[in-house]
């Protein structure tokens, strides 16, 4: 992540949560529950990677799911700014899940052993990563023989891309509130990235079993494989 995505997520971290559920209207909450439905393995107890953590939404979606299955599972999640790490802790303690570590990390370039993880997830990361083929290695790297990645992300739906850009102009007006080059560099990525292209680089990496699955009429997706 270049500087100024470091500086562009610091100047929004503390109203991320509340223009997430804003802008989608809550549905991003659907689809971290439908990531985290997809991230949980045949294994009682495993060790997760969520990589771009952000505020922690995402790993918190897999502690609960995981918590009412019985599971027990070990989260870390890294991202690369303090500032939106800084949420994590808090929000996991009031919900009184224990079992979230969050830390300083690049998706380019972990600190982590090879084979560390039972499974690998990530929400809302892609579009933010500087090189996906160097994070498609690393992604590999990191995962155990046998072991899962469940990825989600925001692209352009299939129906009413006119009607799409007329609602991302309204997004970048509210969030303008905030900080405008962010809000425009946020809905700008979901117009530009291919999904379909991102799933054929995870194949070429080596992945097995990818499957690309949309949601809400393709405004959303979920990529996941084996390694």
């Amino acid at each position: 992540m270049s500087k100024e995505s470091m500086e562009r997520f610091s100047r929004i971290h503390r109203h991320y949560d509340f223009f997430n559920h804003l802008f989608s209207l809550g549905t991003d909450i659907m689809w971290r529950r439908e990531a985290a439905k997809e991230s949980i393995i045949n294994k009682d107890k495993y060790e997760v990677l969520d990589i771009a953590t952000g505020t922690g939404d995402l790993a918190i979606a897999v502690a609960q799911l995981s918590k009412e299955m019985g599971k027990k599972v070990a989260i870390t999640g890294i991202d690369i700014n303090r500032d939106m790490l800084s949420h994590v802790s808090p929000k996991a303690e009031r919900l009184g899940l224990g079992n979230i570590h969050a830390e300083q990390g690049n998706a380019l370039k972990m600190r982590f052993d090879d084979a560390s993880f039972d499974v690998v997830i990530s929400a809302f990361g892609l579009r933010n990563f500087d090189n996906l083929e160097t994070f498609s290695k690393e992604l590999r790297r990191v995962m155990r023989r046998g072991g899962k990645f469940v990825l989600m992300d925001m692209a352009m739906p299939f129906k009413g891309a006119r009607l799409m850009k007329a609602y991302f102009g309204a997004m970048r007006l509210v969030g303008s509130t905030v900080n405008r080059k962010a809000y425009r560099f946020l809905t700008d990525s979901i117009m530009h990235f291919d999904r379909y292209e991102m799933a054929s680089l995870l194949k070429k990496s080596g992945f097995k079993r990818v499957r690309l699955r949309n949601l809400s009429g393709g405004i959303a997706f979920i990529i996941s494989g084996t390694r």
